[in-house]
């Protein structure tokens, strides 16, 4: 197997490459989850971090509330979706860039554990973001201090096509949205990539196994829940930050969906990750210039509603 930073990264703390050809769902979502306090530095300390139960499209889901110091009793929150492909990922994996992200941002972040693919296939996790976002919005459920008239959408990789495709379905209800190197179109044409992104935590085989897993039909992967790139009408969508990464097979379309928000006149700011590869919003721990591209995330939410954070350590 080739070496990478990530899987030298596992060999350093004596755990397998939850990505590796063959591995099961489970086992990926467990190397994870042990990796996972070992890749990220400590996020700021907050007032309050609160694990709930949100009704989601057929169950309650898993959801974890993250309270900054100093907030008014009702104020702003970023809804969050953690990123894995729609095949890992949960809670804990993005608990240190949710505290960062809450934090630096002087914004509630509330994440959300939705369900994934292979055992449950697409639309099963859009289902769940889509009912938890319209019962905070219409009221029909209550999180403490979160003020339904002031959301903001936000997620990596997997969880960036899902915050795109937030923004675009409820976009009259969204503030703002935050994409880190999202995952917006399931299936891409091919195309030549630069060898140079290949093998850096993301690869177009790791793609290839994701649409395998997701999606029950291939017609679903032009459904626009699927693949919000597709979506021709970007008016009116909210103002957009995108955090990119240079070394990522998903850098070009990206790039797409941040000049298509710019021509259909959506504000959007788009800061790219220089030499660094995909996931290193939650490798701040292994990447230290992460830091900074997560702390500027962190003020342009802030900025969204107008807070004022903590500093930022490291």
């Amino acid at each position: 197997m080739t070496e990478t930073p990530w899987t030298l990264a596992l060999a350093r703390l004596g755990l397998e490459d939850p990505f590796s050809p063959g591995q099961t769902t489970p086992h990926m979502r467990r190397a994870l989850q042990r990796a996972a306090p070992y890749l990220d530095i400590p996020g700021p300390g907050l007032e309050a971090v609160e694990d709930l139960l949100l009704p989601g499209a057929e169950d309650a889901r898993p959801a974890r509330l993250y309270t900054p110091p100093g907030v008014a009793d009702r104020g702003p929150c970023l809804i969050f979706m953690h990123g894995g492909g729609y095949l890992i990922g949960d809670l804990d994996t993005h608990d240190r860039l949710c505290r960062m992200l809450a934090g630096w941002s002087g914004v509630r972040v509330l994440a959300l554990d939705y369900r994934l693919a292979p055992e449950h296939p697409f639309p099963a996790g859009v289902e769940d973001v889509l009912a938890i976002f319209d019962a905070l919005v219409s009221g029909a459920v209550e999180v403490r201090g979160v003020d339904p008239d002031q959301l903001a959408v936000g997620g990596d990789s997997a969880g960036g096509g899902l915050t795109a495709m937030l923004a675009q379905q409820r976009r009259e209800q969204v503030r703002f949205q935050l994409l880190i190197y999202p995952l917006l179109q399931i299936v891409q044409t091919r195309k030549p990539k630069l060898k140079a992104l290949e093998g850096h935590f993301l690869s177009v085989m790791a793609l290839d196994q994701i649409v395998d897993a997701y999606l029950a039909r291939p017609e679903q992967a032009s459904d626009l829940r699927a693949s919000p790139l597709m979506e021709n009408d970007l008016k009116g969508l909210p103002p957009a930050f995108t955090l990119a990464a240079e070394l990522d097979p998903l850098l070009d379309e990206g790039q797409a969906y941040h000049q298509r928000l710019l021509a259909a006149g959506v504000p959007a700011t788009y800061l790219l990750g220089q030499a660094l590869p995909h996931g290193y919003a939650t490798f701040t721990a292994i990447f230290p210039p992460a830091r900074h591209l997560v702390r500027q995330a962190a003020d342009a939410l802030a900025s969204a509603f107008r807070t004022t954070g903590l500093p930022a350590q490291g």
